[in-house]
């Protein structure tokens, strides 16, 4: 994953899996942490933007698509888009959470013929991931059931990089090694 940093510790303590990705004004930081339970089932996957986009596009129902946004609430809109921008905006010292999306293959009827049609979910961040695509991001990391990785991977997926279980990105700690340097910011810091 070109993407991926690194484990990060965090202000509050925790350990994160931390994410740079590149916009068209900047870095920003994402990241994903473990849990108590589910790590082995919770997949990153990193995507690109278009191709994300089309899928979601495959989300809606044909009839939502072709009718104008009537009612929508615009302030709250750009307060959700205003809230995405402030945490981008506090970087790497509390980087965001990764967009949550789920993977699949809906049947569709088109003619009489059965087809078959790929879409994703946006579950948590759409705020972020459109904050993302609007400032110019090529790709991003993103969250999933480990059982969507696969094809999303494979939808949607950047060239020449692979889907990770949360538990690979982040092992459990090892408790009987707690002078391991554990801060994915030292590879920017040597950077510069």
């Amino acid at each position: 994953m070109q993407t991926y940093l690194g484990p990060h510790r965090a202000a509050n303590g925790q350990t994160l899996a931390l994410f740079k990705v590149t916009t068209g004004q900047g870095e920003v930081f994402m990241s994903v942490s473990r849990t108590e339970f589910g790590n082995d089932e919770r997949a990153v996957v990193e995507v690109r933007r278009d191709a994300l986009f089309g899928l979601w596009r495959n989300d809606l129902p044909d009839a939502m698509r072709a009718f104008p946004a009537r009612g929508r609430d615009d302030a709250m809109f750009n307060e959700k888009i205003e809230l995405a921008e402030e945490g981008f905006r506090l970087g790497i010292s509390d980087p965001v959470p990764l967009v949550e999306v789920r993977c699949g293959v809906r049947p569709r009827l088109v003619a009489a013929h059965a087809t078959a049609r790929p879409y994703i979910s946006v579950i948590d961040g759409v705020a972020r991931a459109l904050w993302l695509a609007s400032h110019g991001t090529p790709c991003f990391p993103v969250e999933c059931a480990v059982s969507d990785a696969p094809l999303l991977a494979r939808l949607a997926g950047t060239r020449r990089s692979r889907w990770m279980r949360v538990s690979e990105i982040l092992p459990p700690p090892d408790f009987g090694r707690r002078d391991a340097p554990l801060n994915g910011a030292s590879a920017l810091q040597s950077a510069h």
